[in-house]
């Protein structure tokens, strides 16, 4: 992949709107053939938080732009480019995107939906909203993760239901002056149907042609050995491959925001990278994993704690089913602001 030789382009704001709804560990035994310790063993995951059945993603999508869009100091009609991404939204169509726009009273033209990007979502939106900011004249774009797991997940099959969560998280993102901005970035995709979820029609429906066993269920299905080697070894590849294109060394970064798949797998991909768990946080103990958003609350933590700063230089890195992968090495050109959230206090508060 390139080195960023482009318009630099920079996050502002960033925030993320979590239901009220708390899951512990517990709760889900009470239905799950498994206990807490066994869960906390596994994945470090603590509790997560599930979304009301009448409660919807889009409610969630709104609430986080509202929040990166305040911190940022914009109002709709600044937007230009509006990526949204989701791969469990309440509605296949109309666009979620769309939508969005209409809640909140963008009038830009230029809206993308991300659907099948899945927990890559924030690498591949954030690169992608970079790129439309190209055409001139067009100067701010909001970048909005939202997915609610829970609704994708069987109550009863204890390989998934365990690790997912309901969140949203947004960002603004900016054209900026002088060289700062985003240095570089790796993108890179290898096939595999470890991680796959039918549509409807497709479920018990025979296709004699395709290689993927006939899916019985409407639930995501995940090959948990499959997702743990591909993590562990694309993530940290493609964090380092980015540093590299951007002349940066590990060393030189405050922070790195990566995908919660777990909290264990997440403090051991830092651990590979190099880099000291202070510079690695992890979400995922309290909120699991909350696919596309996931990493935006990473970034939220890293912001929150004051490794954002001006000339900070952060990281950003995803890996989602397909399997898609994507790191970002920004150098911010002005401090990174944390929007307030409700239940994750911002430290020095309370």
């Amino acid at each position: 992949m390139p080195k960023w030789e482009l318009a630099p382009v920079s996050p502002r704001s960033v925030a993320l709107a979590l239901p009220e709804r708390v899951v512990t560990n517990a709760e889900l035994c009470e239905t799950l053939d498994t206990t807490p310790e066994w869960i906390e063993e596994k994945t470090g995951i603590l509790q997560r938080r599930f979304l009301q059945s009448h409660e919807t993603v889009l409610d969630l999508a709104v609430e986080s732009a509202r929040k990166a869009m305040a911190a940022a100091e914009i109002g709709a009609r600044d937007i230009d480019v509006l990526v949204v991404a989701c791969t469990s939204p309440d509605w296949i169509m109309p666009s979620l995107g769309v939508s969005l726009a209409e809640r909140l009273g963008i009038e830009t033209p230029r809206i993308l939906d991300l659907t099948q990007h899945a927990c890559a979502s924030s690498a591949y939106g954030m690169y992608t909203a970079s790129c439309l900011l190209q055409e001139p004249g067009l100067d701010t774009a909001l970048v909005v993760c939202a997915e609610r797991g829970s609704g994708i997940t069987d109550p009863q099959d204890r390989l998934t239901r365990i690790f997912f969560g309901d969140a949203a998280g947004a960002v603004v993102l900016r054209r900026t002056d002088g060289a700062d901005g985003l240095l570089s970035y790796d993108l890179g995709n290898v096939y595999s149907d470890g991680v796959r979820m039918a549509s409807a029609w497709r479920v018990d429906q025979e296709v004699p042609t395709s290689p993927t066993d006939t899916p019985r269920s409407p639930y995501i299905f995940m090959d948990g050995n499959v997702v743990l080697r591909e993590a562990m070894t694309r993530v940290p590849k493609s964090l380092s491959e980015a540093l590299s294109l951007a002349g940066v060394t590990v060393d030189e970064v405050s922070g790195f925001a990566v995908h919660q798949a777990n909290a264990k797998l997440v403090r051991h991909i830092g651990r590979i990278a190099g880099a000291e768990p202070e510079r690695v946080p992890v979400t995922a103990d309290t909120l699991g994993n909350t696919a596309a958003a996931s990493p935006l609350t990473a970034l939220w933590r890293l912001a929150a704690e004051g490794r954002a700063r001006r000339g900070d230089v952060i990281v950003l890195g995803a890996i989602g089913a397909g399997f898609l992968y994507g790191s970002l090495v920004f150098r911010l050109p002005a401090d990174l602001v944390a929007a307030e959230v409700p239940g994750m206090a911002l430290p020095g508060a309370g």
